[in-house]
């Protein structure tokens, strides 16, 4: 039913969204992320802007449209230094997405004046005493007033949540997706929970890989022209490309640097080798095989 509705509403078209991981730096303590200040077994990195630039630029070159520049939150750059970086890749065609976590009306008003066309921010459970357990000092209120901020601004907002978090029923799953809908997102990104041995939760079992295949499935349904990708951690699991036939239209291409991309561990991940043109060669002809359309 899902293909169906994607069918009907955002056809045949996969877009590729170019992902660069720009730094691992977080003031934040979330239980589930090995970007956690807490872990002291990780090496810290925060590329520089010119650096940034520069690989956009050259994603750009080779055929990416869109970029997405996440991190962790830090406020490590100066905001109107990267206001500006963002207003140069923009001016040369490329589409900005930035998640760099929760920022102040004022940070997000300016990046929107520089050129950033969407803004990603999770608010991964709708759950009030679950989000307060997990992100210690911080609350759900404070997620959705930064959210509202987002779409106030006229930013394409993209938002989600992850599938297995300790506590959570099927209750929970439901108010997630009813959450999303709420919202209204443009975009929405389902995850599996992965735990992480540098985490609270590190012996907690993984997430459900079905029901976060229902999860997007049923995203589709509520909302039918949204934006849905296959989310990376999903693609942990060594199935890539099956949600392209349950309501996905997106897929995120790691360009991080290699010398780097080993260190953005948000949860414990496969090592790759990033080649940014071959990576989107091969990309593009496993869906054109899949009789799909890469943009």
């Amino acid at each position: 039913m899902a293909d169906s509705v994607r069918q009907e509403n955002v056809g045949d078209i996969i877009h590729i969204r170019a992902l660069l991981e720009i730094s691992n730096i977080c003031y934040r303590n979330c239980a589930y992320c090995g970007l956690r200040s807490a872990n002291n077994n990780l090496t810290r990195y925060a590329m520089e802007i010119e650096n940034i630039e520069k690989t956009g630029k050259l994603a750009f070159d080779n055929g990416y449209k869109t970029i997405v520049l996440q991190s962790g939150e830090s406020n490590i750059y100066d905001i109107e230094k990267f206001a500006e970086m963002v207003n140069r890749l923009s001016s040369i065609g490329l589409i900005v997405t930035l998640s760099l976590g929760e920022l102040s009306y004022n940070q997000l008003k300016l990046l929107k004046a520089a050129g950033a066309n969407r803004y990603l921010l999770k608010f991964e459970t709708a759950d009030e005493k679950i989000y307060s357990s997990l992100h210690k000092g911080h609350y759900l209120s404070e997620r959705l007033e930064c959210l509202s901020y987002i779409k106030e601004l006229g930013y394409e907002v993209g938002s989600g949540f992850l599938v297995g978090l300790p506590c959570e029923s099927e209750e929970i799953v439901i108010k997630n997706l009813a959450l999303l809908e709420n919202l209204q997102c443009d975009m929405a990104g389902i995850g599996v929970f992965i735990p992480h041995k540098e985490t609270p939760l590190k012996d907690i079992k993984c997430g459900s890989v079905e029901v976060t295949k229902k999860c997007i499935a049923i995203t589709r349904l509520l909302l039918p022209k949204c934006n849905i990708p296959i989310t990376t951690s999903l693609s942990e699991f060594g199935d890539k490309y099956s949600m392209f036939f349950g309501g996905a239209n997106v897929i995120m291409q790691n360009i991080t640097p290699q010398n780097l991309v080993e260190n953005y561990q948000i949860y414990p991940k496969n090592s790759v080798k990033i080649d940014m043109v071959k990576d989107r060669e091969n990309l593009v002809q496993n869906l054109i095989r899949l009789n799909r359309i890469p943009l």
